[in-house]
């Protein structure tokens, strides 16, 4: 199976080596601007789709859809865990001579799947427990290979809390009166008895259970709690059961406490270990959800040779045989009803659209409809359709071929003939609050009836409104941002300027206000209070008002936090554009430190490296110089003189008019360099890398950071032992793919430096290049090309 999923995704990476995503008015933009551009230069390179069964994509968008029917129909009732029973007689039946059941991982699954859709007929057709209009499930492993299914119902009516004893019992079942249930609840559900009966039970962990055994035992089923309700465990003396069991080598009396919540009708029907539970809190089904729909295990295993020189890293799924055997005849590992329609959300011309080469320009002429395009389209000419939010229209009608069309079976909606209503439901993607504009566009979508194009949904009681942010507003669907003025108020009494524009900046990126342009039009003045300052000292004249250019200086400076803390522009925040002169230019498209003389600086402490300093000084400078692209490691303890070399290599290479990135692993070494930042804020790394396997960084080829990429000529990565491997090989092929070169880092001079030992060397007393030369003589300084 490892193989297969090996063989997968090696056809994905090899045949969408060219495919990439862009915002289609981005790619339409770029072509009308050079009609000769090639794909390559475009959007951000593609690696694994959703559509990959498993993938960290494919869980996520599953989560979501789970997450809608709780939308829709509130939280579900029951949530059942049916557990393989290897001992079934059907397994056994096909078993050759001297076979076990766990020789034989093909019958357990062919067996498995078929109880599965029994269990299911039973739930959701039978209607055991009344009627299911939602159903989900997932198909999980143990780690001793058995298979077990996850599953969620909603019912309709809703069980009421005095039904719940009728479903659900956590006791032992009476011997006499009914035998075949109590040799199956002994055998299948019992809690394994752990605590001072067995502390080294898996389930033990600082020596408490992690299952909460045994349970308090009660007269009456409990559901006033939040989770799961308290089911009844009679005591022996109030007429509650009581078994012996042998537990290393002694007898003990077993009673309720440590029965696990079932159902006797489906443990009577299916000999296994069948766990139910009443969901009867909102709080239990975002975790249940996100349980179901987890992913697979992974495993981290460490490979050494005999002489413990290399040691290789390998990060992988734990695949046992049995989910081998069910992926390999492909059994449905997911199942749900009702079906959902996934709902497209995206400004005028602002699509995501994919291309390669060949269609680049067949795409930038005629984009793919989606379904907000095709929503409008709908509501221009069907009157029925006028009536419905969007979310509401897959309901009605059908989703295939880039268009809408209305349903063909259902139950006849009243009124319109020739409308059917079915189960199905709609789920609008998440918008992210900082993306403003989409994100109330969203909003409106949500509350907003009939509407035939953008503008109409921009057009409140007859007015067209400039932004949806203000549509939003004008319908009352968002809050004012009045706590905001009274935070700026405050901190305007005793805060500086520079405090009050980082407080401003903080306020933008982090609290989503509804109108940013209010706020800077209250504010500015004590947002650039230092800055009319500093302009009456220079002129000696304290008269000076304030003007349209030190309003354009104090945007140049709040721009400049935005950027560097989250790539973000004025733009994205509805703010006046700053104008920028060649002495103010914008540091994503110049990262100089103008604070100093940089040819001073260098002229200043180039003198004061010692021999090995300058052998790596004069050794980096001449691949930068030459564009030879090596890649060096500095390898030296802390203290000796790494953060020093390594800036005055950075001023060296800025004062030559090119362009240095200075990044770190942590917060602390970054402040250190000059210029320094992170490198998770510098390269966008994801932060599930070592589980996307060929991940790449989360830049665009055409944007502010990836033209900056595309210039660099010499990036330092400091403290870069502290890194994961795989982030380097993420940045790695994020170079190569921006700058169109295949050799190393996209043939960018890369300096990594770090320290591989624990303790400082011992050094004699001495000056200060007498200690780095004793200590430099123990690092190295290694030219990986």
């Amino acid at each position: 199976m490892a193989k297969m999923i090996t063989e997968r995704l090696d056809f994905i990476r090899r045949n969408q080596t060219q495919l990439r995503a862009e915002n289609y008015i981005n790619l339409k933009d770029a072509l009308n601007q050079d009609q000769h551009l090639h794909a390559s230069d475009i959007g951000q390179h593609v690696i694994l789709p959703a559509t990959f069964t498993g993938s960290p994509r494919y869980m996520h968008e599953k989560t979501q859809d789970a997450m809608t029917y709780v939308r829709h129909s509130e939280r579900p009732d029951l949530f059942l865990t049916f557990t393989c029973n290897p001992e079934w007689p059907e397994i056994k039946e096909e078993l050759f001579p001297k076979q076990r059941s766990c020789d034989r991982q093909d019958i357990i699954a062919r067996v498995f799947n078929l109880k599965v859709k029994a269990r299911m007929k039973i739930l959701t057709q039978k209607h055991i427990f009344g009627y299911a209009k939602v159903n989900i499930f997932t198909i999980e492993w143990q780690k001793t290979g058995l298979p077990h299914v996850h599953i969620l119902l909603w019912l309709e009516p809703k069980i009421q809390a005095d039904e719940v004893v009728l479903i659900i019992s956590a006791e032992l079942p009476d011997p006499v009166n009914d035998e075949q249930l109590f040799l199956i609840v002994k055998k299948n559900m019992l809690h394994g008895l752990c605590g001072e009966h067995n502390v080294l039970s898996p389930c033990m962990k600082n020596g408490i259970c992690t299952k909460k055994y045994p349970r308090p035992l009660t007269n009456e089923t409990e559901t006033g709690v939040n989770g799961y309700p308290i089911y009844r465990r009679r005591s022996p003396q109030h007429g509650g059961q009581t078994i012996t069991m042998t537990v290393r080598g002694q007898e003990i009396t077993v009673d309720n406490q440590w029965v696990v919540p079932y159902s006797p009708v489906l443990c009577c029907t299916f000999n296994a270990h069948i766990n139910i539970e009443y969901c009867q809190s909102v709080k239990a089904i975002k975790y249940i959800c996100k349980y179901i729909n987890k992913g697979s295990d992974q495993a981290t295993a460490t490979i050494a040779n005999k002489h413990n020189e290399i040691e290789t890293y390998l990060n992988g799924r734990y695949i046992s045989t049995s989910e081998a055997v069910w992926r390999i005849i492909q059994f449905n590992i997911h199942e749900r009803h009702p079906t959902v329609t996934h709902l497209a959300v995206h400004r005028p011309n602002g699509q995501r659209v994919y291309f390669n080469e060949k269609t680049m320009n067949r795409v930038a002429e005629t984009p793919t409809p989606t379904t907000l395009t095709a929503f409008f389209k709908l509501y221009a000419t069907d009157t029925f359709a006028k009536t419905l939010l969007y979310q509401e229209v897959p309901q009605y009608y059908t989703w295939g071929k880039h268009t809408f069309t209305r349903r063909k079976c259902g139950i006849d909606v009243l009124g319109h003939p020739g409308v059917k209503k079915d189960s199905a439901l709609g789920r609008m993607y998440t918008i992210h609050p900082k993306q403003y504009e989409c994100f109330h566009l969203r909003i409106l979508l949500q509350h907003v009836r009939g509407p035939t194009s953008f503008e109409s949904l921009l057009t409140v009681h007859g007015q067209l409104m400039p932004t949806y942010q203000s549509a939003c507003k004008s319908l009352g669907l968002i809050e004012d941002d009045q706590h905001w003025k009274h935070t700026l108020s405050d901190a305007a009494l005793s805060d500086c300027p520079n405090q009050l524009r980082q407080l401003f900046v903080t306020i933008l990126i982090f609290c989503n206000p509804s109108d940013p342009m209010s706020l800077w039009e209250e504010y500015k003045e004590h947002l650039c209070e230092d800055i009319l300052h500093r302009k009456q000292q220079e002129t000696h004249d304290d008269s000076i008002p304030f003007t349209n250019d030190i309003f354009n200086q104090g945007l140049i400076a709040i721009e400049d936090s935005l950027y560097e803390l989250n790539e973000k522009s004025l733009k994205d925040f509805k703010l006046p554009d700053s104008y920028r002169t060649i002495h103010n230019t914008n540091k994503h498209t110049q990262i100089l430190p103008l604070n100093y003389n940089i040819h001073q600086y260098v002229e200043q402490h180039l003198p004061n490296l010692v021999p090995d300093e300058n052998v790596a000084y004069n050794t980096i400078v001449q691949s930068v110089e030459s564009k030879e692209g090596k890649i060096f490691f500095l390898d030296a303890p802390g203290g000796t003189g790494k953060t020093y070399l390594i800036n005055l290599i950075l001023a060296k290479i800025r004062s030559s008019g090119l362009l240095a990135l200075a990044v770190a692993s942590s917060g602390i070494a970054a402040t250190l360099l000059t210029g320094g930042k992170t490198a998770h804020s510098t390269f966008k790394l994801p932060l599930n890398v070592s589980v996307e396997k060929e991940s790449t960084c989360s830049v665009r080829k055409n944007g502010p950071l990836g033209t900056l990429l595309q210039r660099v000529s010499l990036i330092v990565w400091d403290e870069c032992t502290m890194t994961h491997r795989a982030h380097i090989d993420t940045v790695n092929r994020t170079l190569q793919d921006i700058r169109n070169v295949n050799t190393i880092m996209g043939g960018v001079t890369f300096v990594f430096a770090g320290d591989f030992r624990q303790t400082l060397p011992v050094v004699p007393t001495g000056t200060r290049a007498d200690i780095l030369k004793a200590c430099l003589k123990a690092s190295q300084l290694w030219d990986c090309v």
